[in-house]
């Protein structure tokens, strides 16, 4: 058989390979919808004879919708259906690696692409990319291809069996000493940061939570801030708690700011922004290395804890839905011995056997 010869409405794209397409004009508007299958060309037949009388006869899942043939078309679905954020850099790599990819040829292909990653390294730190980096990619195509087939774009999600990687999470946390060193710098060569790194290093946090707090967030009252919903990484608004120490510097917050946390210009207040390279320089001036901001969260977290704070209740001030103190709780080794406690009858049982063996 000639699998070359072209017949209307199929397309062979390899060899028992085809790709259908079913066009109807339905009230005077053409309907098309389109599916990738492999097998026979007699079965090509039969799927698009079965497609034309579904959408004939309007029991098509949605006749406006066209069945998605490669990657790229799932992840282009999936971008122009939800905002993805700060995810975007992934799906445009997925889409500029992977795009023409078949979805049905997608998991052998996925599979030698996460080796290849594996190998990669990152454009920005040119370091080689990590497990927790790997699976942005493993969860967003994912997710991806689990949306294209709730809409019945694609008859299964090839990737629904790809595990993530092995993550090792950064054992990253400043002692006291550190900690004091770290904040006399930034009083010093960058006193704007000052009191974003004070409250960081008590409350979890992250950065652009904190850069967006704004007075009309704030209840000294209660002494309570809140974080609006849409502006924490889950979308979910929550509060966070002002320590003690802190209070004076929010009463003294000068009027007309409207950041809680800002840096002043002659005469203007504004938001802190980016502040990644006043940040660096203090980190190389205190002796401090491999500490990023976002890592005060490690700091933070595990202070909480060790001062009798409960778990949940640590989890609910970062916006952690599930538990991610695994991640981000840290004891010092030391302090981990002080907390052990033996029972007090454990000299008096050891005692009493030895009486027994005499």
């Amino acid at each position: 058989m000639n699998y070359r010869k072209k017949e209307a409405g199929i397309r062979p794209i390899g060899e028992n390979q085809w790709r259908v397409m079913a066009r109807v004009r339905v009230n005077g508007k053409i309907t098309q919808k389109r599916q990738t299958i492999e097998g026979t060309k007699e079965k090509a037949r039969e799927l698009l004879a079965s497609m034309k009388r579904e959408i004939r006869a309007g029991t098509s899942a949605d006749c406006s919708l066209t069945a998605l043939e490669t990657f790229g078309d799932a992840l282009r679905f999936y971008l122009e259906r939800n905002n993805v954020g700060r995810s975007m850099p992934y799906f445009k790599r997925m889409i500029a690696d992977l795009g023409q990819v078949p979805v049905f040829q997608l998991k052998d292909r996925f599979d030698k692409y996460l080796q290849l990653l594996k190998m990669s390294k990152g454009q920005r730190t040119g370091k080689q990319l990590k497990g927790g980096t790997i699976n942005q990619y493993i969860m967003r195509a994912k997710a991806a291809l689990n949306f294209a087939a709730k809409f019945d774009l694609i008859k299964d999600n090839p990737l629904k069996n790809f595990d993530k990687l092995k993550e090792v999470p950064r054992d990253v946390i400043l002692s006291e000493i550190d900690k004091q060193r770290l904040l006399n710098v930034i009083e010093k060569e960058a006193p704007h940061l000052s009191a974003v790194v004070r409250f960081a290093l008590q409350i979890p946090c992250r950065k652009s939570e904190l850069v967006n707090m704004t007075v009309d967030d704030l209840d000294l009252f209660n002494s309570v801030i809140r974080v609006r919903n849409g502006e924490t990484k889950n979308g979910a608004g929550l509060w966070k708690p002002i320590p003690p120490n802190m209070r004076e510097y929010f009463r003294s917050i000068p009027a007309g700011c409207k950041y809680l946390f800002y840096r002043q210009e002659k005469d203007a207040y504004h938001c802190l922004g980016e502040f990644k390279k006043s940040w660096k320089r203090c980190l190389s001036i205190a002796g401090i290395n491999n500490f990023r901001f976002h890592d005060t969260r490690h700091c933070s977290a595990s202070a909480l804890i060790d001062n009798g704070t409960p778990e949940q209740v640590v989890m609910t001030i970062a916006g952690w839905k599930t538990n991610m103190l695994r991640t981000y709780y840290h004891r010092e080794p030391k302090k981990t011995l002080e907390l052990v406690r033996f029972s007090p009858n454990c000299e008096t049982t050891v005692n009493t056997l030895k009486a027994q063996s005499l």
